[in-house]
Formats: structure tokens, C-alpha cells, sequence
């Protein structure tokens, strides 16, 4: 199968989906038709993307129209192919795990509805990769914001669903108007509208300069970085599950696809402090979205949270190619753009099986709030340990695909640190590599919270009791993406080296590398294969040899089990330690960020032997408290002036008018 014919199946199978979401929406039948189409689709991009990663010529369909600039036009290449590939896998699981989960909305919402959605929300991403021009790139973007939007609004019955939808629909849009300005400003100075033909080496500094700041900020608003995120823990968790999956999983890494065309591939780089830019926001991005993840309660908010600080590393790993790119480094560039590319592949899997095993939890125990769960590992075995797995992946424990990752990121801010001579850029490295490390401990202890008082302890509430495992087809789904997350880690040189070709479009050359074998320091010879790293092994090794002595000991040692004393009242589970409790000395450490505040009543019980609390507690967000509360209070205090000309009176109207054509008039003479 060529490139060419591997084009033209992704963009029948976008059609077949968009026609068949249609004609669901109209008919209200065929949902399982739906499913099998996502199924095919999903199968059959990967397979396209597969071809696309290893040929390296690209081909455009154009689909003319009566204007040239409304003509649509789609291009396969290498990184392209990166994307569907992504797209494709999360794609398939989802579609597999959302056969069982659209079960639960069956006779109190219209499930045809959501099927619907989620097959023509699959095919407008895929169409935005596939986009050859400027005007199917932002068609493509369009259609995929309203009908995510129409996703997020699903459970619209909900005020907290409506507030989120709002949310979301407003942000993007504001990301849409700037993304837009900077891919016109691109088309304005090649003289086309096709990616093909974009040149901009005639285009002045400053002007390259407002493209990328656009590009930024319309880009940044769909990734949630900092200051524009406050959409996403919103919308992410009012979201049916697997389409949260994709939105967390795929939809924000679309935003690093658009970034990467104009940034890299249209402009080609910058000056350095555009790379210092990005990495600055990136980092910052990554600390406030893991401090933030700590203290939610609400698991899918946690993992929302969670997806902008992942979406920090992605973009401060894009910085550092920047940087890389000005200081003429091509070498270090394509690594460090890989490694970003790698995390955000990764990301994309262990995220959403997490989505999934949230999605089970919340399918049998309908809540959310992890202090009211607990002891759920007994009920839900599987759905545990595929948990456990995407887990220890974000965590960036070996042997599963998020050490990879990171791992790559850290050698790039290294790298930084010792090939520079400013001592500025070396003092800035080390910074780099100090968040990542902090990041990197937030994000497990983020992890040991969600799992241990969702899954482990005692039952604290009666949303358990009646919890059982979920249907096999969305054990499936969390399964095959463990599988992966496991397999990757296992095997990540082939893996990397694959993913490698997917840069060649930009930097003009194909990594083909052990990731474990970059750097300084050749700390390992893998070929291929974490567990046989030496480094790795040594641990292992290690770890079993502790296992043995202490399993030695124990023999030899007899322990007296007692009840505890419990200061003469009587032991619950609700006196165990909770996700809130878990995570306090967070709040407490960075109280200037998160402004907690809290009620505590007691209703029941003795001042001494309490029985019952009423506890309510809240966080707020740094960019709302000082950016967007004040810019909305002035917005506000201008339209209440407004409203004072609006006074509802004909004659006034007409003074109005009569005054402005006056003024108009001597403007124009």
C-alpha cells in the first residue's frame, strides 16, 4: 500500500464517519453500527499512519470548489502520520470501552446521541491532521471544537455541565481568533493558502515574531497551558468518560500538532528567547497543574489536572528544541523534539486508561468524590490493577512507557546545562531540570493518593457496597492500553527509533536511537530492551535480594497482633486517612497559590467523641483569582456603563445616531 493510498482511505474513512454520525443524529438508530465503524476507523488509521511514518514523500487530494481559498485540500507525510497513529490506537480502545459504557445513560438520555458524537468527534481530528490547507485546518479545528462542546454538554441537565460547556466554548474560541490571525499573516506572505507552498523567508522579524505569540496563545488555549487552562478541569470531568479519554488523551496533543506546523515547519524556529519562552510556560504549567491535581477530590478533576501538567513537560520539551534550533544544534534539537513527541504518545495511553479505569469506577459507584470510595480493589479487580498499571506509567516507574518519556526530557534539559557558556542558560537549565524533578514527585504522590483512597483501605460510604467489575468490552479497553503502556516500556528503543521518523518533515533528519544510549552519559546498552538495562537489572536484582532477607526475618520473628487503641471510641473507616487528609500538607505548603478555605460543624456527637461532621473546603485557581476575576469584574463595570445609554427611549436612539453621523461626517471631510 503506498502513501497515496493510504491518504485516500483516511479520508473516506473521516467521510463515512461524519456521514454516519449524520445520519445517527437523524434517525436515532444504528448506535451499534456506530460502534463498528469506530472500530474500523480507528483500525484503519493506524494502519495509514503506519504507512505514512516510514515513506517519505507526501500527497495532496485537493477538492476544488468556485473559490480557490474554500478549497479543501489533505496531505499525508511522517509527523502526520505520528498523530493518526495516536488518534487511531486511543481511538480504538475508546470506541471498544464505549459499547459498554454508553449502557449506562440507556433510558435517561438518547444513547444515539453520544455515539454520534464520539464517531464525528474521531473524524474531525483526523481531518485536522489531514489538512493540507489553511482553510481545511481551521474548517477541520472548528467542527472538532463544537461538536467536543457538544460532547462536554452531553448531561446539559446539570448547571455544572451548562457552566463548563460555557467555559470551554468561550476559550476556545478566543484560542480560534488567534490561531487564525497568525495562520492568515503565514498565508499573506507566501501568497497561498497551501501548507505545501508556505514560505516565510521574506517575512519580517517582528511580524514572525506576532505569528508565534498567536500561535501561542490560540495553540496554548487548547493544550490548557498556563494562563489559558482554566477550561479543562472543567470540561474534562463533566464529559462522558471515553470521550474525556480523547479529549485528555488526543484533542489537547492536536494543539502540539498545530504548534509544530506553524512554529517548526512554517517559521522554522526563532530566536532563542522564543525557546525560553515556551519552556518557562511549560514548566510552570507542569508544577501549578500536578500542585493543583493534588488537592482535587473530584477523580476525574484530579486527572484533568493531571493532563495539563503533562501537557507542561510536552511543551517545555518543544522549548528546549527551540533553543536548540537557535543556538544551531540540529542534533539536540530533534531529540529533545522527539522526546516530546515520545511523552506526548505516551501520555496519550496511560492518560486514557486512567480516564477508563475512572470511567468504571464512576459507572458502579456514581460518584466521583475519592473520600467517599475506598476499598473498591475487592470489588473491581481488574479495573484496580489496569488502574495501577496507568498509574505507576504516569509516575514514570520502569518498566512502563512514562519513564521513557520523562527520561528523554531530562537528558535534553541536561544536555542544556552542559553544552551552553552563558552562565544565565546554565542557571536556567538547572531550573529546568529542578521543576521536572519536583514535577516528577508531585505526580507520583498525586498517584499514591488517587489509587490508595479509591481502591485501598476500608469502604468510607454505602456508593461502594453495591459496586461489582465492569462488562468485559471495557475491561478490554483498559486493557489493551496497559498492554501498550507495559510493552513500550519494555521494548522502548524500537519503539523511540519508530517514532524517530516522524520528525524528518521538520528538523530533515530521522533519530534512530536507543533513548537510554543519548547524553553525556552512555549509561546503557538496552538493545531494545528496559530490563536488560544494567542499571535497571541492579535494582531488580536488589529489590528481590531485600525481598528474601526480609521474608527471612520474618520467619524468625513472632509479632503479637492487638486491637488498636482507639482512645476509648470505636474505630471507622471514616477515620481513616482520605484523599483531603492525604493531601494537606500541599495545601498548607502552598497556601499563597491555592487560597484554600474551609467550614467545619460538627452535628453530632460529643466534643470529644464526635460522630458527625459537615466539612466543606475550597481551593481557588491562581490565573482566576488575579487574571480573569479582575479582567471580568472590568467587563462588567463597562457594561453596567453601557447600560445606562440603554435606556429603552426611541429619541435617545435617534441622538445617537444623529451624533455619530455628524462625527462621521467630519471625519470624512
Amino acid at each position: 500500500m503506498s502513501v497515496s493510498i493510504a491518504l485516500n482511505i483516511a479520508v473516506v474513512l473521516v467521510i463515512i464517519n461524519i456521514s454516519l454520525g449524520l445520519l445517527i443524529v437523524v434517525t436515532r438508530r444504528l448506535t451499534y453500527l456506530g460502534h463498528a465503524i469506530g472500530v474500523v476507523t480507528s483500525l484503519g488509521l493506524v494502519m495509514s499512519a503506519v504507512k505514512a511514518m516510514f515513506e517519505p514523500p507526501q500527497y495532496v487530494i485537493f477538492v476544488d470548489s468556485a473559490f480557490a481559498f474554500t478549497s479543501l485540500s489533505f496531505r499525508m507525510n511522517a509527523l502526520t502520520g505520528f498523530f493518526l497513529l495516536l488518534i487511531g490506537i486511543v481511538g480504538l480502545f475508546a470506541s471498544v470501552y464505549g459499547i459498554d459504557y454508553v449502557k449506562e445513560y440507556a433510558g435517561r438520555k438518547d444513547v444515539s446521541l453520544l455515539v454520534a458524537g464520539a464517531l464525528v468527534f474521531l473524524a474531525t481530528m483526523a481531518s485536522v491532521v489531514l489538512a493540507g490547507n489553511v482553510f481545511t485546518f481551521l474548517v477541520s479545528w472548528e467542527c472538532m471544537s463544537i461538536v467536543s462542546f457538544l460532547l462536554v454538554i452531553y448531561e446539559h441537565e446539570q448547571e455544572e455541565v451548562r457552566n463548563a460547556g460555557f467555559i470551554y466554548v468561550v476559550m476556545t474560541h478566543i484560542g480560534t481568533v488567534f490561531l487564525t490571525i497568525s495562520f492568515l499573516i503565514i498565508a499573506r506572505y507566501s501568497d497561498s493558502l497551501s501548507f505545501n507552498l508556505m514560505n516565510t523567508n521574506h517575512m519580517p522579524n517582528v511580524i514572525k515574531t506576532i505569528v508565534f505569540l498567536f500561535a501561542l496563545i490560540g495553540l496554548g488555549t487548547k493544550a490548557g497551558l498556563v494562563p489559558f487552562h482554566i477550561w479543562l478541569p472543567r470540561a474534562h470531568p463533566v464529559a462522558p468518560s471515553h470521550v474525556s479519554a480523547l479529549m485528555s488523551g488526543v484533542m489537547i496533543k492536536i494543539a502540539m500538532y498545530g504548534f509544530l506546523l506553524i512554529v517548526f515547519e512554517f517559521l522554522k524556529g526563532g530566536p532563542i528567547w522564543w525557546g525560553i519562552l515556551v519552556s518557562c510556560i511549560g514548566a510552570i504549567t507542569a508544577l501549578l497543574g500536578v500542585l493543583h491535581a493534588l488537592v482535587q477530590r473530584d477523580q476525574k478533576r484530579m486527572l484533568a489536572y493531571s493532563s495539563i501538567e503533562n501537557m507542561g513537560l510536552i511543551f517545555l520539551g518543544l522549548g528546549l528544541s527551540l533553543i536548540f534550533m537557535s543556538l544551531h544544534d540540529p542534533i539536540l534539537a530533534a531529540f529533545s523534539l522527539l522526546a516530546s513527541l515520545v511523552h506526548a504518545f505516551n501520555h496519550a495511553l496511560f492518560k486514557s486508561l486512567l480516564f477508563f479505569g475512572a470511567g468504571a469506577v464512576l459507572s458502579k459507584t456514581h460518584t466521583k468524590n475519592m473520600d467517599r470510595l475506598g476499598g473498591i480493589i475487592r470489588k473491581m479487580p481488574w479495573t484496580a490493577c489496569f488502574t495501577l498499571m496507568g498509574a505507576l506509567s504516569i509516575s514514570a516507574m520502569p518498566p512502563f512507557n512514562g519513564f521513557i518519556g520523562e527520561w528523554m526530557l531530562f537528558q535534553s534539559a541536561f544536555a542544556l546545562a552542559m553544552s551552553v557558556h552563558s552562565p544565565w542558560m546554565g542557571i536556567y537549565a538547572v531550573l529546568l531540570v529542578g521543576s521536572l524533578t519536583m514535577t516528577g514527585a508531585l505526580v507520583a504522590m498525586a498517584f499514591v493518593r488517587s489509587f490508595g483512597s479509591t481502591f485501598l483501605a476500608l469502604p468510607r460510604s454505602e456508593y461502594v457496597e453495591s459496586a461489582n467489575e465492569v462488562g468485559m468490552l471495557m475491561r478490554i479497553g483498559m486493557a489493551g492500553l496497559a498492554g501498550l503502556c507495559l510493552f513500550i516500556g519494555i521494548f522502548p528503543a524500537r519503539w523511540v527509533s519508530m517514532l524517530g521518523n516522524s520528525i524528518r518533515e521538520i528538523t530533515g533528519m530521522s533519530l534512530k536511537m536507543n533513548p537510554f544510549q543519548f547524553g553525556m552519559n552512555d549509561i546503557a546498552r538496552a538493545d531494545g530492551r528496559l530490563l536488560l538495562i544494567p542499571v535497571l537489572m541492579t535494582s531488580i536484582l536488589a529489590l528481590i535480594f531485600l525481598w528474601g532477607i526480609l521474608r527471612l526475618v520474618g520467619r524468625r520473628t513472632s509479632a503479637v497482633r492487638m486491637e488498636t487503641w482507639a482512645c476509648g471510641g470505636t474505630l471507622t473507616p471514616l477515620m481513616t486517612y482520605t484523599a483531603s487528609g492525604y493531601s494537606k500538607p500541599v495545601r498548607v505548603t502552598f497556601q499563597q497559590i491555592f487560597r484554600p478555605s474551609r467550614t467545619l460543624q460538627r452535628t453530632e456527637g460529643s466534643e470529644y467523641f464526635p460522630s458527625k461532621f459537615v466539612y466543606f473546603s475550597k481551593v481557588t485557581s491562581f490565573a482566576e483569582t488575579y487574571l480573569y476575576h479582575p479582567i471580568i469584574q472590568t467587563v462588567l463595570s463597562m457594561a453596567r456603563l453601557v447600560r445606562a445609554i440603554q435606556n429603552g427611549q426611541v429619541q435617545s436612539y435617534l441622538a445617537y445616531l444623529f451624533v455619530t453621523l455628524i462625527v462621521l461626517l467630519i471625519l470624512v471631510k
